[in-house]
């Protein structure tokens, strides 16, 4: 199995975004992947145009297919992600990951990026938001899997509030699912998990299985 881990390669201003957050979160994540997949971590250069951003990490994906998992440690927004990916152009986003997903079809995305699960109005579980539509993008072009993503700003990596959209490979789907409800039973269990290794693992488990484990 294949994984592409990208962040992005310079700071934010005066911030230690990339250098004190993405960077050694993805690090990390790359090391624990490494034991199950043949992982490639690269950065992409964010103080780049939006569109030169979008080119190279669509070329970056291009390249290291076939995959099975991508994932991204940025910024993100209800309408887009840091790549300089949004709602107007998910869709080349989708076309790259769908180009290079393996012989099954099915891939595994996580976005390990603020508000990227949220919506920008009103829409039931994020639907109309930037991993909805990347969600939609990648059922139509015939991916399975999922998409999975933070839906407030938080932690890189240990934001509890995480979506999870799946993919049918057929049609768009509304909105998406929490892996754990905000205030239910689980709640207290599956914060203190995320300070430990779950914080990498639930991408892999399904819901009753990350309960398991808990």
């Amino acid at each position: 199995m294949r994984a592409l881990i990208l962040h992005p390669l310079h700071n934010t201003g005066t911030k230690r975004d990339a250098t004190g957050a993405f960077i050694p979160e993805a690090r990390a994540y790359a090391s624990v992947m490494g034991a199950t997949h043949d992982t490639v971590l690269t950065g992409f250069d964010n103080t780049a145009s939006k569109l030169a951003r979008r080119r190279q990490v669509e070329a970056a994906i291009r390249s290291t297919g076939p995959l099975q998992h991508f994932a991204l440690f940025s910024h993100g927004l209800a309408r887009g992600i840091q790549t300089g990916h949004d709602l107007a152009t998910v869709s080349t986003l989708a076309e790259a990951l769908a180009a290079s997903a393996g012989p099954s079809r099915r891939l595994v995305v996580t976005l390990y990026a603020c508000d990227a699960a949220d919506s920008p109005g009103d829409g039931p579980g994020g639907d109309g938001g930037f991993a909805d539509a990347l969600r939609d993008a990648l059922s139509e072009r015939g991916i399975t899997g999922h998409v999975d993503a933070h839906v407030t700003t938080g932690h890189t990596t240990r934001n509890p509030y995480v979506r999870r959209f799946y993919c049918d490979g057929a049609a768009a789907g509304t909105g998406g699912d929490w892996l754990v409800a905000p205030g239910s039973p689980k709640w207290r269990r599956w914060v203190t998990a995320l300070k430990g290794d779950m914080r990498w693992r639930f991408p892999w488990l399904t819901p009753a299985e990350i309960d398991a484990a808990m």
